[in-house]
């Protein structure tokens, strides 16, 4: 189902329903809506067959979609694409699944049975199927020499021209294999004309090249000829027998570059942009820069980069992403900061509303300060204000480019962690010439600060003086809800040191010597002044809780009524039933019930998620007591929604919510547990896993699947919640999941259907 709403726009997307059987009017509604708008408007259908695990069934949609095609269906593009999607219980448990470019045995043996047809239906030609003939061999390096002989130097000298255009093809189908160049762009490169005659149209390969047979002639559908190499293997040897012959890489770059200054076809332009650009994983993560580039940088040297980028910044003149990455080449590998400054806002000026752009301003004054060392504060203070006003500038373009129009659909909070990492380093580096600035960047002593704002070498560096500790605090607290309430994905976590340098700098301007400390000061050393700062310390079992719970209480002696501090009191009252169940500082569960219903009932509606949270802890039904009816859940669901959406929606909508609380055998606060109290092969079971594994201590409770829709059935409520997989939901009936709560409400975790699926 992600696929086709990720294709909804490019295909004309459905999906048969479980209750559909009748196969020829599923292909006479596929035919329809291929052709609906008329024969001028057809597009392709993406039908996705779920959980439909019989060959038959699908073999005769096929049959009869081919049958409606042949009487009613005139087309000049695929009609329909078929995805068989089948649900699969048992799955096997790996880390991750690992693609090798090998054949394996069975399939050897297959290929070698299949050598003997191909070679009695061709037995002229069987030798140039390289493709074929590379992994017939098991991708064999030899056989590639051997396919690539022509290229080494004969007694006919080959044209520079020839060599050039065999190099640029090489490039294209090495560093983005299955790429082409028009044939039009490949005559006129050779012969320099602009139009081709209308008979000579494969003249280019048929009479004038001698590597003709390592290259594929194609045409579109809208008929233009295409030429590529046979294979991405023969296009990195050719570039290798090029190279020593001394077409280098970065030779040919620039000689198509020349020719990008003409008029081409956008699919080059974006073809070329893509290999200057695109970073592609290596073994230790996302590579610094593109492929092409690090391999000119390995074997011609950083120079030669260097003056790739330029000319491909200066072609492409309104294009942000090439001075950008000539920008991270500046600061990354030479160390030049001016210039990367300089290409940096270049960068910038051609895509002013691009937050990811904007980053690479930040990343330079955050290395020259990193790098450089300056050994004044007055210096350090400079580049430092240079380097937090380009990440706040970064960070307030992404707060307004945010939104589902965005291509990624994701909130860039690079310019929030780079404050925190300059922060930091200006702590650092500015306490080593004098420890006294620490007290001022704490604003423990506001006498030396007052007094050094108004020292003429420091005045220009007021705002950021008197700034700094705040706004490490904000955005301090950002990332711990942001880190708490999420990661990137069901199946991947944030870096650790995202984390790490957050907490080092939190520290580092937070936490004062001096002896009397309010109450919240020393909450906020502990990290334990937020909702979510008190949910994380369930990880950590050092430290009395009680202690916490305590202060907790007497910041809501003194303000009863502010929300925040209620929250945050019950909250740590939930802790406690964690880690100290027969506490005497733990308050029993009336109690916290009673602070929450004055809430509730004074204003219901406009709360954060953090309150509608502690309210489904603390009034969840079990359908039995009277009490359960004390706070409508449903409405309590509605109204968190709609909180998420106003506080967290941009913020989080590309992330997967973890599950912070789960419903367990108990009563009371004991009701429930704290994830972070699970090891990490329960959550793994409780989220990645199948339906078939039983995690200790959980309570699976009871409810029923309505038209994709999941319900907890307590006692006579019924009560519409998520599904940690969507996809999964199918069909109607009975059936029993784990309970968890993430910020955003109630989900169902490890569904399992009581009975099979009926359809209604």
């Amino acid at each position: 189902m992600q696929v086709l709403w990720n294709l909804r726009r490019e295909l004309r997307c459905a999906k048969v329903t479980q209750s559909t059987t009748d196969t020829m009017a599923i292909a006479t509604q596929v035919v329809d809506l291929f052709n609906v708008g008329g024969p001028q408007n057809q597009n392709t259908v993406l039908l996705l067959l779920d959980n439909k695990e019989t060959r038959e069934f699908r073999k005769e949609i096929e049959d009869n979609i081919i049958k409606m095609m042949s009487h009613t269906v005139t087309a000049t593009i695929p009609v329909v694409i078929i995805l068989n999607c089948l649900h699969q219980i048992n799955l096997p448990e790996r880390e991750a699944l690992i693609l090798h470019r090998s054949l394996s045995e069975e399939e050897k043996t297959r290929f070698q049975e299949k050598h003997i047809e191909v070679t009695e239906r061709h037995r002229d030609r069987h030798s140039q199927f390289h493709a074929y003939n590379i992994m017939k061999n098991n991708f064999c390096s030899s056989v590639v020499s051997s396919i690539c002989e022509m290229i080494k130097p004969t007694k006919k000298k080959r044209s520079p021209h020839e060599d050039q255009l065999l190099a640029i093809l090489a490039l294209v189908n090495s560093y983005v294999p299955g790429s082409y160049l028009t044939h039009d762009f490949c005559q006129r490169f050779v012969e320099k004309r602009n139009r081709l005659e209308a008979d000579d149209t494969f003249s280019l390969v048929e009479k004038r090249h001698p590597f003709n047979d390592i290259l594929v002639i194609f045409q579109t559908q809208e008929g233009e000829t295409h030429v590529r190499m046979a294979h991405p293997m023969i296009a990195d040897k050719c570039l290798q027998l090029l190279t020593l012959e001394g077409v280098t890489r970065s030779n040919t770059t620039k000689n198509l570059l020349a020719e990008l200054s003409h008029p081409v076809t956008r699919y080059l332009m974006k073809t070329f942009k893509e290999i200057l650009t695109k970073r592609q994983m290596g073994q230790k993560g996302q590579k610094k820069f593109s492929n092409l580039i690090e391999d000119i940088s390995k074997e011609e040297g950083k120079k030669m980069c260097v003056s790739v980028l330029e000319q491909a910044s200066d072609i492409f003149g309104t294009d942000p992403f090439l001075p950008q990455v000539l920008a991270r080449f500046y600061y990354i590998e030479k160390s030049y900061f001016e210039s990367a400054e300089y290409w940096a806002e270049v960068a910038i000026n051609r895509e002013k509303s691009n937050s990811f752009i904007r980053d690479t301003l930040g990343q330079v004054y955050k290395n020259k300060l990193k790098k450089e060392a300056p050994q004044s504060a007055s210096e350090i203070l400079h580049i430092g204000k240079l380097a937090t006003k380009a990440f706040e500038d970064e960070a307030n373009v992404a707060e307004n480019e945010n939104g589902p129009e965005m291509p990624s659909n994701y909130f860039n909070n690079r310019g929030l962690f780079g404050y925190i990492q300059v922060a930091n380093i200006i702590f650092i580096q500015i306490t080593k010439l004098d420890m006294r600035w620490s007290e001022v960047l704490t604003k423990e002593s506001p006498q030396i600060l007052s007094s050094l704002i108004n020292e003429s070498r420091y005045e220009e560096y007021k705002s950021l003086l008197t700034s700094l500790r705040d706004e490490v605090e904000n955005k301090f607290k950002f990332f711990e809800w942001y880190l708490t309430y999420s990661k990137p994905s069901i199946y991947k976590d944030d870096p650790e040191y995202i984390w790490q340098d957050c907490n080092d700098c939190y520290s580092n301007y937070v936490i004062q010597k001096q002896q009397e400390k309010t109450v919240l000061q020393m909450l906020k050393e502990s990290k334990v002044s937020t909702f979510a700062g008190l949910y994380q310390t369930c990880q950590h079992t050092s430290g009395d809780f009680n202690l916490t719970t305590e202060q907790w209480r007497e910041m809501h002696s003194h303000s009863p009524n502010d929300a925040d501090v209620v929250q945050n009191y019950i909250l740590a009252n939930i802790i406690l039933s964690q880690k100290d169940p027969t506490s005497a500082v733990l308050r029993p569960l009336g109690e916290l019930q009673s602070l929450l219903k004055g809430l509730w009932e004074e204003q219901k509606e406009k709360r954060s998620p953090e309150f509608y949270l502690l309210v489904l802890l603390l009034f969840w039904p079990d359908g039995r007591k009277p009490e359960d009816n004390l706070i409508d859940i449903s409405e309590c669901l509605t109204y968190m929604h709609n909180a998420f959406e106003n506080t967290y929606k941009n913020y989080l909508h590309s992330r997967y919510l973890v599950p912070l609380f789960l419903l367990k055998e108990g009563e009371g606060l004991q009701r429930f547990i704290h994830t972070l109290q699970l090891d990490r092969t329960m959550i793994d079971h409780l989220t990645k896993g199948d339906d078939g594994h039983e995690i200790k201590d959980l309570l699976r409770v009871e409810g029923e699947v309505r038209n994709y829709n999941v319900f907890v059935l307590r006692g006579q409520k019924r009560i519409r919640i998520s599904s940690n997989h969507p996809a999964r939901v199918c069909g109607n009936g009975p059936v029993s999941f784990y309970l968890g709560f993430s910020i955003k409400g109630p989900v169902a975790y490890n569904i399992r259907m009581k009975t099979a699926c009926t359809n209604e």
